[in-house]
């Protein structure tokens, strides 16, 4: 007997999506952002049972996942909230700073320097140089204020992998307290990849980082022909 055609669920993000790239640490085989790192869009299928379908929905902060081709199932009970770290300052007037910024637009420059995307490469006789602007502040968001979280930054782990002539350059926020706004504020990841192909292969990498500049330089030296 021919075996069950094998059950697949269908997600769709809607235009709600705030860019804030949960759904694709947390998904990874479902879920992507586009190329403009503006929304995050659903590029394949699942199983039906690898996941439990609330726990993709509730991932989203602002409800912008739907699941299209099945019904869900039972809905469980609780909903995310917003888990508070213990502050490190004294925030007990929080609301007052809130209020005082809450207003104010954020660089658009700094978003892009979350994403990886304030980079530049410069080409040498015998290396690239890639430089990041690193992230500097800590977006502005009520809960930030709410949970005494710092104004600055905090520094990323970062890693270099060479395939031949592909580099991927990774960065980590690890600081758990600032993380956990990751999710809940707009265009706020955990991190981000940056993958460049070069005309010739790399042999070694170096980084280096100026905590003043807040500037990452890769810098890859370029294999010797044969």
């Amino acid at each position: 007997m021919a075996e069950a055609a094998l059950q697949l669920e269908e997600y769709f993000v809607t235009e709600d999506c705030i860019a804030c790239d949960a759904c694709c640490n947390d998904f990874p085989d479902i879920f992507k952002m586009n190329a403009d790192h503006t929304r995050a869009i659903a590029t394949n299928t699942s199983p039906v049972g690898k996941f439990n379908p609330w726990d993709i929905i509730n991932d989203c902060p602002v409800d912008a996942i739907k699941l299209v081709n099945m019904p869900m199932p039972p809905k469980p009970e609780g909903e995310k909230v917003a888990e508070a770290p213990k502050a490190d300052i004294d925030n007990s007037d929080w609301m007052r700073r809130w209020e005082a910024v809450r207003d104010q637009l954020e660089p658009q420059w700094e978003r892009m320097k979350r994403y990886g995307m304030a980079s530049a490469v410069d080409e040498e006789k015998d290396r690239y140089v890639v430089r990041f602007d690193m992230p500097q502040t800590v977006p502005n968001h009520r809960l930030k204020f709410q949970w005494g979280l710092p104004d600055l930054m905090p520094d990323y782990k970062t890693s270099v992998q060479i395939k031949g002539n592909n580099v991927q350059i990774r960065a980590k926020l690890e600081d758990e307290k600032v993380r956990k706004l990751c999710g809940w504020v707009n265009s706020f990841p955990d991190g981000f990849l940056k993958e460049m192909n070069f005309p010739v292969a790399i042999k070694s990498h170096r980084e280096s980082y100026d905590p003043e500049t807040r500037v990452l330089e890769v810098t890859l030296e370029k294999a010797t022909p044969q």
